[in-house]
C-alpha cells in the first residue's frame, strides 16, 4: 500500500506525469525545480526521495531522466473506448420508441464510471424530472445513467427512470398487487400507483449511475 503524500510531494507527482505526458520522457531534476520554485538540486532531490519511498516512483542513479512512475495509469482519463451515449429528449410514457429516435444530444463516459459488465449499447442518459429522491441522494437536474431493460426484469426496491407522462423520474419500483408502485425518497412527495399497461407510466429502466455538475 502506497504512503499518503504531502501536498508538496503530491504537486512534485502531478507535475513529472504531466511533463511524461506532454514530453514523452521524465523531466530532469532542474526542471522539477523550475517548475515547482525550487533553487537548490538537493531539495528535489529529497522530494524524489520520499516519492520513492512511499511507492509511487523508482529512479536510476546517475541518469538524468532516470524516473519511473510506477503508476502511471489515470482512470479518470478519456479513452478512445469512451461509449458515447444518447442524451433522452422530452418524450412521452406512451411512446417509449421515441427514446432513441430523438436525442437531445450525445455524452461520452470514460468506462472507468461504467459498472463492470454494463452494456454501453444498452445504456441511455437522462436528467431527473425532480427532488423525488433527494433522500437517496438525486435530485432535479442530475443526469442518470440508465441501463434500459425490461420491467419483468427488476426486482422489487430497485432503483429506476421512469416516464411519467413528459416526465422523467428517478424512483424506487415494487411491483405488488398487479400495481407499479413507484416510491420516492423524499416525504413531501408521494407513492404512485399504476396498473402495468397504464400508457401514463413506463419504465425505462434500472439507474447505474448518476453525474452531477456542481457548479
Amino acid at each position: 500500500m502506497k504512503g499518503r503524500l504531502t501536498a508538496r510531494q503530491n504537486e512534485a507527482y502531478e507535475f513529472i506525469r504531466a511533463y511524461q505526458r506532454r514530453h514523452h520522457k521524465p523531466p530532469t531534476l532542474q526542471e522539477i525545480g523550475e517548475a515547482l520554485g525550487i533553487r537548490s538540486t538537493n531539495g528535489v532531490f529529497k522530494l524524489l526521495q520520499a516519492l520513492e519511498k512511499k511507492g509511487y516512483l523508482r529512479r536510476d542513479p546517475g541518469a538524468a531522466r532516470g524516473l519511473h512512475l510506477l503508476d502511471t495509469e489515470d482512470p479518470f482519463a478519456l479513452t478512445d473506448e469512451a461509449p458515447t451515449l444518447p442524451v433522452i429528449s422530452r418524450t412521452a410514457s406512451h411512446e417509449p420508441e421515441r427514446l432513441r429516435a430523438r436525442p437531445a444530444g450525445f455524452l461520452s463516459v470514460d468506462p472507468f464510471f461504467l459498472p463492470r459488465g454494463l452494456d454501453p449499447d444498452a445504456c441511455l442518459i437522462g436528467r431527473a424530472g425532480d427532488d423525488g429522491m433527494s433522500g437517496d441522494g438525486i435530485f432535479k437536474g442530475d443526469l442518470l445513467l440508465i441501463e434500459e431493460v425490461p420491467r419483468d426484469a427488476l426486482s422489487n426496491r430497485e432503483l429506476v427512470a421512469c416516464l411519467v407522462g413528459e416526465l422523467l423520474l428517478a424512483r424506487r419500483f415494487v411491483f405488488a398487487n398487479n400495481r407499479i408502485h413507484l416510491l420516492p425518497a423524499n416525504r413531501t412527495y408521494l407513492e404512485a400507483v399504476f396498473p402495468p399497461d397504464d400508457p401514463g407510466c413506463y419504465i425505462i429502466g434500472r439507474i447505474r449511475a448518476v453525474f452531477r455538475r456542481l457548479f
